[in-house]
């Protein structure tokens, strides 16, 4: 049996996009650079460009590639555009042969990482003796600075770089001194920040600089293609045994910032509840020694390697929480590290009652965080080997024994898994047919689905998902809408429909995208995702997050449609759902909340940031006046107690279950399926009535 996997997308967000850039053609300068491209480099290079042309989804030449290659390269080295002036770079004319381009373009993008390296050392320098020099007088300016990076312009002469390189240097202060530092902290936080990432710059190997090319030319191809070093392999392999003692969460960088892409599912840090997917972590504790080590512009790997830790001992984290609308609001959480286990993936169930009309409806809930299969114990003959859809079967039956009248299937923030657990799960609900259909990189396109089969739940479903919810999540979902089997509710999913395969190299690996799935309409998923039938509210912001923020993320198409059969357990009910749902959300003082604090930050937005610590304490103070205007208003209407400042609001006790947004949409789709419920019950006929 082969099993494929759908990776877990993780976010790798690139910060220069759509720049008309290339590469600088240097004279020998740069002297005292260690860095050179090897032969071996070159070689390898041309095996990885050669698997790629030949085996990826996507068939391009590496010559139409060239110049996304070396603007990726160029976001990785100087996401914030304060190295390179716009007259350094430019395409360099290496011919028209594959292997003569590589070999060419790599050795130049040695030469470009050396230029890099001689601009690093000189922000450094004027930055350490700027912090040195600066006053309290220095952070009242009419200055600002873009918000958004993309929106920025590269500098046209050096002087403009040296501007930005002060800009960035009290803005930073700023933050400090916003954050509770008096000015002499700051000024020692910030230098020592400094010093810290030239430490990790200056242990920058030339196998570093190989990988991050490479890699750039690998994301050409889509984001979901990278050659893993032997290094790197070794990482994956460890993440992907789930053996990996740590917190259990995917990171990424903008180069700035390390972010949380997303929580392991039954890890520490999904556990716990203090970590949510797109925290940004600005400082760890490794030790436990109430010590703090600032890791903004640390390279995410140096990041992963103090978070990493042997099982039962401590990590501390200083984060700037997603729900922040402040930079400035930070705080500090610890996580307990430990082995991630198949066991603490497994799915889970519950009943919440819903009472409607003084009728008790159960509504079934089952929450599966991973599509997972222990394919070493099924290899291995052990009949008792663990996967989601025999557990999920199993909470089903147990369900059924507590007579529920309907289930609601829980994918939040389920990220994928197994391609042939998401066709085993379909079928519990679907019996019989088609679920997915895949198209392989040689153009073929082959059905996935069972011929016979029965369906081992027949009540009333609900589908849960959110902007987290991707690849083999997707497909269910999918299928249960296209099969009219049941209602999808929640928030447009993540929109990664690929599947990937790793290969072996002469030297480390290559990963790329092998295939690509579609529904059984035809409609890929890709860069789209799975539509729900009534949309709640989210925490997240949604336009920020998903496949189509990747560069070169595939597009989405249609194929032709495979047969499949319409239930038709949704059809005309759906209208009288979604109005009930609206109405109900609106009365909701959660999601009126939630809907007030979007809306307020959405109308506040600045575009540029003032380089005023005056201006910004009043916005700061501006900002935190309102947010808590509309906690207390929340508050008030739940006759719960109000606060004074917004101190004492941040630092409340938890707040009851009750006021989790979370919580409150796995309660709306319940009810959204109880209606749905109460709606088949009116329509049947009564066939005890006596006609007139």
């Amino acid at each position: 049996m082969k099993i494929k996997l759908l990776e877990r997308p993780t976010r790798l967000i690139f910060l220069t996009t759509l720049l008309l850039i290339a590469l600088v053609v240097l004279s020998e300068a740069t002297e005292e650079s260690t860095f050179y491209s090897s032969e071996e480099n070159q070689n390898l290079a041309l095996e990885i460009v050669t698997l790629l042309e030949k085996d990826h989804y996507v068939k391009s030449p590496y010559s139409s590639l060239r110049k996304e290659a070396f603007e990726t390269y160029l976001s990785y080295l100087d996401p914030n555009k304060s190295l390179f002036l716009s007259d350094e770079v430019r395409i360099a004319d290496s011919g028209s042969l594959k292997d003569l381009q590589i070999k060419t373009d790599l050795v130049s993008a040695f030469k470009f990482f050396n230029l890099y390296k001689e601009r690093y050392l000189s922000r450094y320098e004027y930055q350490t003796k700027l912090i040195e020099e600066l006053n309290n007088n220095d952070l009242y300016t009419d200055r600002s600075v873009l918000r958004d990076i993309e929106d920025l312009k590269r500098s046209l002469e050096y002087k403009e770089l040296s501007n930005l390189w002060r800009d960035y240097v009290i803005n930073d202060l700023i933050q400090l001194l916003l954050s509770g530092n008096e000015l002499e902290d700051a000024k020692e936080k910030l230098k020592k920040r400094l010093d810290n990432q030239l430490n990790l710059f200056n242990q920058t190997r030339k196998e570093d600089v190989f990988d991050l090319f490479i890699n750039s030319v690998a994301r050409g191809y889509g984001p979901h293609s990278n050659y893993m070093s032997p290094k790197t392999k070794e990482d994956f392999e460890i993440n992907m045994s789930l053996k990996l003692e740590g917190i259990g969460a995917l990171l990424s960088s903008d180069g700035l910032y390390t972010t949380v892409s997303s929580l392991i599912p039954g890890g520490p840090a999904e556990k716990s509840d203090l970590l949510k997917p797109e925290d940004r972590i600005i400082g760890v504790d490794s030790e436990g020694r109430d010590e703090i080590t600032d890791v903004i512009g640390w390279r995410i790997d140096d990041v992963v390697k103090l978070i990493r830790g042997p099982k039962d001992s401590s990590v501390t984290l200083e984060i700037i929480p997603a729900s922040s609308l402040d930079d400035t609001n930070t705080k500090k959480i610890r996580l307990t590290r430990n082995i991630v286990k198949l066991e603490d993936q497994a799915a889970e169930k519950s009943i919440l009652n819903i009472t409607k009309k003084g009728k008790l409806y159960k509504i079934g809930v089952i929450k599966l965080p991973a599509f997972y299969f222990d394919f070493e114990a099924y290899q291995n003959r052990d009949f008792d080997y663990r996967s989601s859809s025999k557990d999920v079967k199993k909470l089903i039956k147990e369900l059924k024994s507590e007579q529920v009248n309907g289930l609601v299937l829980d994918l939040r923030n389920n990220g994928g898994g197994s391609l042939f657990e998401a066709n085993a799960l379909a079928h519990l609900f679907i019996g019989r047919g088609t679920t997915v259909q895949i198209k392989t990189a040689s153009g073929d396109i082959h059905g996935l689905g069972e011929r016979w089969g029965y369906q081992y739940f027949d009540k009333p479903l609900a589908v849960l998902v959110n902007k987290f919810s991707a690849s083999a999540s997707e497909i269910l979902a999918g299928v249960i809408q296209d099969y009219g089997r049941g209602i999808i509710v929640g928030t447009e999913t993540f929109g990664k429909g690929t599947v990937q395969k790793v290969e072996s190299l002469s030297t480390g690996q290559i990963k790329f995208t092998e295939s690509k799935f579609y529904r059984v309409t035809g409609s890929s998923t890709q860069n789209k995702g799975v539509t729900p039938d009534i949309a709640l509210p989210s925490s997240l912001k949604l336009d920020e997050i998903g496949e189509n923020q990747y560069p070169k993320a595939l597009k989405h198409d249609i194929i032709n449609s495979s047969d499949f059969r319409d239930f038709n357990r949704v059809g005309n009910k759906k209208n009288q759902l979604v109005k009930n749902s609206a109405l109900r959300v609106e009365e909701n003082p959660v999601f009126k909340k939630l809907i007030k604090v979007k809306q307020w930050q959405q109308e506040n937005q600045q575009a540029y940031i003032e380089l005023n610590l005056g201006k910004r304490k009043q916005a700061k103070i501006d900002l935190e006046n309102n947010l808590l205007l509309i906690e207390n208003d929340f508050r008030s209407n739940l006759n719960l107690e109000t606060y004074e400042t917004y101190q004492e609001f941040l630092d409340r006790e938890e707040d009851p279950e009750t006021l989790n947004v979370n919580q409150n949409v796995l309660e709306e789709a319940a009810n959204i399926l109880s209606d749905l419920i109460e709606i088949n019950e009116m329509k049947k006929p009564n066939y005890f009535t006596k006609a007139n």
